[in-house]
């Protein structure tokens, strides 16, 4: 079972949200976008990239592709109006399919796992600060303070991104948290950790969420899309598969204590008695033979 809560907010130095977020439940789609690009346009190119995205597979059911399409619909969309010229939008898009959910990704909007009481990041900023992460100039932290911390490398509407990828195999309660930089910028990962053990519905702790990055400063839009899966793990319903399925086990199925190498090879026991006599006759032969020298 899915459960979700999503909400966008302006923040408290802005007065209008390019943010957008979208919903489809029924096909188990997720995503933020969070858009740029001068007066209005900002909130048009978020827009686009939800929409094209939630129409596209509600028609072909490919993320990558619809994230790709996204980006084409938003430059088509600039070319039109010249207040709209060069606007872009990023997008953190998640697609759940049985116990099973995958992350596309365009941009530094984020997309986190919420797992056992632990928070991990599952996708890679496209940004110049990230950039900088992975050739060792700046920490994590340095990072966080950093003046050009916002600058993204890539983003849907400008010149051809490459959108990444990844994939969940879900646990029991399992919440995936996808968001803006407006909220990780207020708030590090502690803070969301705190925010996350919180009592409550998902409702709740979506709002809190949005209400704790606004106390921090709020100065940038906030979005916040929050999905708890609740069911059988992904791993253990393979392994149940597997086991129901002789015909295809499992990579790495254990040997039962009972069976023996032979039995797990299907060879009948008549043929394994014969075997067993014949080693017992050779090492009697082989002991008389050694005796008589």
């Amino acid at each position: 079972m899915l459960e979700y809560a999503a909400k966008t907010h302006p923040g408290v130095t802005h007065e209008h949200n390019e943010d957008s977020v979208g919903c489809d439940p029924e096909r188990g789609l997720w995503l933020v976008a969070d858009g740029m690009g001068g007066h209005a346009a900002g909130e048009v190119a978020s827009k686009v990239a939800v929409d094209t995205i939630l129409q596209f597979m509600a028609d072909e059911g490919d993320l990558l592709a619809a994230t790709r399409t996204a980006h084409k619909a938003i430059v088509e969309a600039g070319a039109g109006t010249e207040s709209q010229r060069g606007m872009g939008s990023t997008s953190v898009a998640l697609g759940v399919s049985e116990r099973r959910g995958e992350i596309v990704w365009v941009g530094d909007s984020r997309a986190y796992l919420w797992r056992s009481g632990a928070l991990r990041q599952l996708t890679k900023d496209h940004s110049f600060m990230q950039m900088l992460i992975d050739r060792q100039h700046l920490t994590p932290e340095q990072a966080r303070a950093h003046p050009r911390r916002n600058v993204v490398t890539q983003v849907l509407g400008f010149n051809d991104p490459t959108p990444d990828r990844a994939e969940i195999a879900f646990r029991h309660n399992d919440v995936v948290l996808l968001c803006s930089d407006g909220l990780y910028d207020e708030l590090d990962d502690a803070e969301i950790v705190e925010l996350l053990s919180s009592t409550g519905s998902l409702e709740e702790q979506a709002q809190r969420l949005i209400d704790a990055a606004c106390d921090s400063g709020g100065r940038d839009n906030i979005s916040v899309v929050l999905v708890r899966y609740s069911g059988e793990d992904a791993d253990t319903l393979q392994r149940k598969v597997g086991a129901a399925a002789p015909d295809v086990p499992p990579a790495e199925a254990p040997l039962a204590a009972e069976e023996s190498p032979q039995q797990s090879a299907g060879l009948p026991p008549g043929v394994l008695w014969g075997i067993l006599t014949a080693v017992v006759a050779f090492l009697i032969l082989i002991t008389f033979l050694g005796g008589e020298q």
